[in-house]
């Protein structure tokens, strides 16, 4: 009978040393999740500062090109004029 008992209570030791690792395991696995998500979140912020200042560059480059055209409009629309003006004086 204490042979059955001793099983008893090995089989229930074993059972509380199992339950105890999974939840371990369980504990683990939520602390990763939740560094994961951390860093997935900062990540994200560092990217939208990024994405920010990208678009301010872009912005201020397309600004530049299109002050860039219409100067080049000016000055194409003045050497007409004058080219008109060469044609009508000679």
């Amino acid at each position: 009978m204490s042979e059955n008992v001793n099983l008893f209570e090995y089989i229930n030791d074993l059972r509380k040393e199992s339950r105890m690792e999974s939840d371990l395991l369980h504990r683990r696995i939520s602390d990763m999740k939740d560094e994961l998500m951390a860093e997935i979140k900062a990540m994200r912020s560092e990217q939208n500062e990024i994405n920010q200042k990208m678009e301010q560059r872009v912005t201020a480059l397309e600004k530049w090109k299109w002050s860039i055209v219409g100067g080049a409009i000016v000055l194409g629309f003045l050497i007409s004029i004058g080219m008109n003006l060469t044609k009508f004086l000679t």
